[in-house]
């Protein structure tokens, strides 16, 4: 499949290959049809798409050619973002490259229709296009970008990266502020230094890059003070070593930098952070007799995940900063305060139920519902506790929940027919509540 152009200067996709080989190239180059079948319907979408799509594979001559023109206008549209509240402005052809670009253009269909004034209402089209679809998405270029090209969502932007250096255990974090100056080959997003991108703005003496490029840095420093801190002292154009509790400030922070329009790259782990929580474990002994009104066996325990934490791994815990702390090899955030409320509340629960407590309140705990009904547990308590069935109730529960998973009765000769389905599920369910006790 090739780009060429028509003779009034329209891009438009040309298949080379016979049926079996358009298969073949179907199946590997799904990305290459996307784009050909938007150039059949707008040539501002296919040049946005030639530039935002992904490919695995070198592109053919004629598909990088026109590529570069595109990506061209995005980095321009990048590093040119629209003011808020203000209309998308348009951004016109770069003139001092039309005549490079019509000379070095590589053999293609319809070259012979190229010229500077084709490439110039291509960029055009193009321009127009993106404006269009950006007002009518009505989220703004970023929102835009974000939905429509995320890798370019990241160009001309600053960007604070936090990363983890277990090489050191005094600093086992690194800061770097960078900019995104441009996409790699489509597929890599260009970091440099932020250090770098001043030194170059200031060189050009371009101070409306200047201030656009600064302008989110200054926003964040008004909200973080840890950022304040950064830029008052210049540490935030170097590489930083960071202790855990610096790391842990900067975590806490990424709320307002994002707000402020500063990209953040973070562990991934710090999403979905673990934390030790406070574990109360109801129902692990196994009741010969069992009703609504039977004592399940309850208890208090420290834990990470499934995991139960031992005596010393708490004294550690509860010995540490508040923050981030490594545990097992994973680094857990920490609130020694929180722990000890949710620990202090769970052992007064377990020394008021000494003889256990009843299957209908370890239900309503189980359910987030305190003993009491006096309303739904806090949030806090929520974060750094929970409550979890033990081994023989939460086998239980499990097969009242799912009684198409049990076991299904031995025949009976009284009974003289066969049962569907559902008629023996039914019958094992009501058998597992006989065996409970419950009737």
């Amino acid at each position: 499949m090739e780009l060429g152009l028509t003779p009034s200067g329209r891009i438009s996709a040309r298949c080379t290959l016979d049926g079996a080989g358009r298969g073949a190239a179907s199946a590997a180059g799904r990305a290459l049809e996307r784009v050909a079948e938007a150039f059949t319907t707008s040539q501002g979408e296919g040049l946005f798409l030639l530039a935002s799509e992904r490919f695995d594979a070198p592109l053919p001559p004629s598909w990088a050619y026109w590529r570069a023109l595109s990506t061209q206008y995005l980095q321009t549209l990048c590093l040119n973002p629209e003011i808020a509240g203000l209309e998308l402005e348009s951004i016109p052809p770069p003139n001092d490259l039309l005549a490079d670009w019509t000379r070095n253009a590589p053999p293609m269909q319809g070259a012979e229709y190229l010229s500077e004034a084709v490439l110039a209402n291509l960029w055009q089209e193009l321009d127009a296009w993106v404006r269009a679809a950006v007002q009518a998405g009505g989220t703004g270029l970023t929102g835009f970008l974000q939905k429509r090209a995320p890798l370019w969502h990241q160009v001309g932007r600053v960007c604070f990266h936090l990363a983890e250096n277990r090489r050191s255990e005094e600093y086992p974090f690194a800061f770097l502020a960078t900019y995104a100056p441009s996409v790699a080959s489509g597929c890599r997003v260009q970091y440099q230094p932020l250090s770098t991108a001043l030194r170059e703005l200031a060189g050009t003496r371009n101070r409306t890059a200047l201030i656009r490029l600064l302008s989110p840095v200054q926003q964040a420093s008004e909200r973080s003070p840890l950022v304040k801190e950064l830029v008052e002292s210049g540490d935030l154009y170097q590489p930083l070593a960071w202790t855990p509790r610096e790391a842990y400030r900067f975590l806490q922070d990424v709320p307002l930098l994002e707000a402020s329009g500063v990209l953040v790259r973070m562990p991934d782990w710090w999403k979905k952070r673990p934390r030790p929580r406070v574990t109360a474990v109801i129902g692990d002994v196994r009741q010969s007799k069992f009703d609504v009104h039977s004592m399940l066996d309850f208890r208090v325990e420290l834990a990470l995940g499934d995991e139960t934490l031992s005596p010393a791994e708490w004294r550690a815990l509860m010995q540490s900063e508040d923050g981030l702390v490594l545990l097992r090899g994973q680094w857990v955030e920490v609130n020694r305060d929180k722990l000890q409320e949710a620990l202090a509340h769970w052992q007064q629960v377990e020394e008021e139920s000494t003889a256990g407590i009843s299957f209908l309140e370890g239900m309503r705990l189980l359910a987030g519902v305190p003993a009491d009904l006096a309303g739904d547990r806090p949030d806090d308590e929520r974060e750094w506790s929970c409550v979890r069935s033990g081994g023989w109730l939460g086998d239980v529960l499990k097969k009242l929940r799912s009684p198409d998973q049990l076991a299904l009765p031995s025949g009976s000769a009284a009974l003289q027919t066969t049962l569907r389905p559902y008629q023996e599920t039914g019958v094992s369910w009501l058998r597992f509540l006989t065996g409970l006790g419950l009737g």
